[in-house]
């Protein structure tokens, strides 16, 4: 990787003056506010201002293409009260792409891997909070195959300036993914291994096999499918040998216009949870990042596994749910929704009923903004009673956000 990257530097200024030269320019402002979401700590409020910069160039020449690009993204922490650190600058985006035809590109370097729904495969690493979703790989996509392989370091050995020390994700990881497309019906295969540099997790070995089928009706309705079946080996790192176990995914969702161009979604999503030795807690290779959720992502913190930490990591939750999309005027869409959560094991207990309300606004000149306004009534799972802090008392999470783009 290290090597990737140097040669694309050296390489940028050279083509510069032969090829087309396009920048690459963003920011991204928003304002988090975590009121009780955080229950597990001392004071569960939170209020913090997120500044994200990123800039680069993309160079075509023919059939090639180069792109580069730094980013930069600091907190301002309003409470608790804290001191503002901005000097960090990471390499977002460093790779070579190759398309000698239509249907063939061959893609090496740090890129963003997204499937169809991001059900399995979209964010590299969880714990940076979409700062950057890279990953590093080398990808071929050919007709409807795509094939990558990739690897990932739990701490980032190409920062520019200062965050050495930030960790991106549980452990090193080391994957080949794999989806073959066939009209509306997909097949995936991810083989991922993961071995924990600072020896506080257990090696983990996981192969994934998902299937998703995806169908736009006539009508401008929707049916989007997906069920995701993992074998796990989980290594001691040491003489007791391993445990293997079978974990399961899945969501199934209905899109329906309803008049007047509101649309109605409705369905539902699991995830496996531990139940004994031979079932286990899922763990989505690629897919652990907000799908459903800004609020409960934060509330998993508080939750764990023997042997691993729970950021993001949608396990041992399922849920119906029901959105309704609604054109609110001119470049402005709404969105509210109810889901009812639960946990699966051991007796699909609620973890609560949460509501969503959203405004996404295109103000034009690539200028985007949103505001989010979550709300969770807790349910008994949050009693305390599963090695868990109490969560008893209505939390909220709100975001204000607005974007910029070249």
């Amino acid at each position: 990787m290290g090597r990737i990257i140097l040669f694309l530097m050296m390489l940028l200024p050279v083509l510069a003056s032969a090829v087309e030269v396009t920048p690459l320019l963003d920011l991204r402002v928003r304002q988090e506010l975590l009121d009780g979401v955080l229950h597990f700590a001392p004071d569960p409020s939170a209020n913090w201002i997120r500044m994200r910069t990123r800039a680069g160039v993309r160079t075509v020449a023919g059939a090639h293409r180069l792109e580069l690009r730094l980013a930069n993204e600091h907190r301002h922490y309003l409470h608790p009260d804290a001191d503002l650190e901005w000097n960090e600058v990471i390499i977002d985006r460093a790779l070579w792409a190759w398309t000698p035809d239509d249907a063939t590109t061959l893609t090496a370097g740090r890129q963003n891997i997204i499937w169809p729904g991001g059900f399995l495969m979209l964010e590299g690493h969880p714990y940076d909070g979409s700062r950057s979703i890279y990953q590093n790989a080398v990808r071929l996509q050919h007709g409807s195959l795509d094939l990558a392989f990739i690897r990932n370091l739990k701490h980032d050995q190409w920062v520019l300036i200062n965050d050495l020390q930030r960790p991106l994700q549980d452990m090193d990881e080391t994957g080949i993914v794999l989806r073959s497309e066939h009209g509306g019906l997909s097949w995936a295969a991810i083989y991922k291994d993961e071995s924990d540099p600072d020896l506080v997790l257990a090696d983990l070995v996981t192969g994934t096999l998902g299937a998703r089928y995806e169908r736009d009706g006539d009508d401008g309705g929707r049916l989007e499918a997906e069920l995701a079946v993992q074998f796990l080996r989980q290594k001691s790192g040491g003489d007791d040998g391993h445990q293997d176990a079978t974990a399961l995914a899945a969501q199934v969702f209905l899109t329906e216009p309803v008049g007047g161009g509101v649309r109605l979604e409705a369905g539902g999503f699991y995830y496996s949870g531990n139940s004994d030795k031979d079932w286990a807690g899922f763990r989505a290779p690629w897919g652990r990042w907000p799908k459903w959720s800004e609020l409960y992502i934060y509330t998993l913190i508080g939750e764990s596994t023997p042997g691993r930490v729970t950021v993001a990591a949608w396990e041992n939750i399922a849920a119906p749910r029901l959105q309704c999309h609604i054109p609110v005027g001119t470049n402005l869409d709404g969105r509210c929704g109810l889901t009812y959560l639960l946990a699966p094991e051991p007796d699909w207990e609620p973890r609560g009923l949460l509501t969503q309300a959203e405004l996404k606004a295109d103000l034009g000149g690539g200028l985007k903004g949103h505001l989010l306004w979550e709300m969770l009534v807790p349910g008994s799972f949050h009693d305390g009673r599963h090695n868990l802090a109490p969560l008893t008392d209505t939390v909220h999470f709100l975001r204000w956000q607005i974007s910029w783009a070249l």
